[in-house]
């Protein structure tokens, strides 16, 4: 058998530890039927979550980050890994919102190839992808473009702080009419008060900071908890322990929840907010 000649052989070698993401579609070629919003060469004021605004039980994830209601397109890059699927849900008060992202899926496939004994990968190109989300009549709209090759160029905003008359809020929930008819959930059990009891003594923790709102004149209101104090990952067993208990007639119904990213909203605090 005749040798390889040496220059093949380092040819070969070469060859064979080039990233494996070169086949993909280079994202230079963009589509025209994508949102004009998603092509924009610099992206300004940009919200930035990181692993320190994130926590999770391994299902659900609350981020830590609130966004004024005066910011009319909130722009926010998610730096960490978080499900794909799951960013749609994230700041529902918002009609529109762009969100940029490592492509994790990408990532991930590049690195679960299984390759010919002696071939390796390289470190994969980088990629991400942006997605605009659109809310109208209770359905998502979604689009998106990926990146292969970088990121868009980011102008990260400055960390903001709340104003006097402003309170962040991780968690609101209402009741209906007292009578007229009367809205179920104020004979559901456990009540607002014997669950805040309960979740108090079994979390060693204090729900405090808490506000109301009237909402009508047969006792509609609404209640708005800051859950200050509370570490994140207590602040998100708090969420999902309230939404499950919330559930009328639960013990008869086949529940299957469906993961989610949990953000804070932001409210104005006026005379119709009273602290509780």
């Amino acid at each position: 058998m005749k040798r390889i000649p040496n220059i093949f052989l380092i040819f070969f070698l070469l060859s064979s530890t080039i990233s494996c993401a070169q086949n993909k579609v280079n994202s230079d070629d963009k589509n025209r039927f994508h949102s004009d919003i998603i092509k924009d060469s610099i992206f300004e004021n940009v919200i930035k979550i990181t692993d320190n605004n994130i926590v999770s039980n391994g299902t659900d994830f609350l981020f830590d980050v609130s966004i004024s209601k005066t910011v009319e397109l909130p722009i926010i890059y998610v730096q960490s890994e978080v499900p794909l699927n799951l960013l749609s849900t994230i700041y529902p008060d918002f009609t529109k919102l762009i969100v940029i992202t490592p492509n994790w899926t990408y990532y991930k496939g590049i690195s679960n190839q299984k390759l010919p004994e002696g071939i390796s990968c390289a470190e994969p190109m980088a990629s991400s992808i942006i997605y605009e989300f659109n809310r109208e009549n209770g359905r998502i709209l979604k689009d998106s473009l990926i990146i292969m090759g970088g990121f868009p160029k980011m102008k990260f905003s400055e960390n903001r702080t709340l104003k006097n008359n402003e309170k962040e809020f991780y968690y609101t929930e209402s009741y209906g009419s007292t009578c007229c008819p009367k809205d179920l959930q104020w004979d559901n059990k456990p009540t607002r008060e014997e669950f805040i009891s309960n979740f108090q003594y079994e979390n060693n923790s204090k729900i405090v900071d808490t506000y109301k709102k009237i909402t009508g004149k047969d006792g509609e209101v609404t209640f708005f908890y800051t859950l200050k104090g509370l570490p994140n990952l207590m602040k998100l067993k708090f969420i999902l322990e309230r939404d499950f208990y919330r559930i009328i007639n639960r013990q008869n119904k086949d529940i299957v929840k469906t993961p989610r990213i949990y953000t804070p909203t932001v409210i104005n605090i006026s005379n119709s907010l009273k602290k509780i």
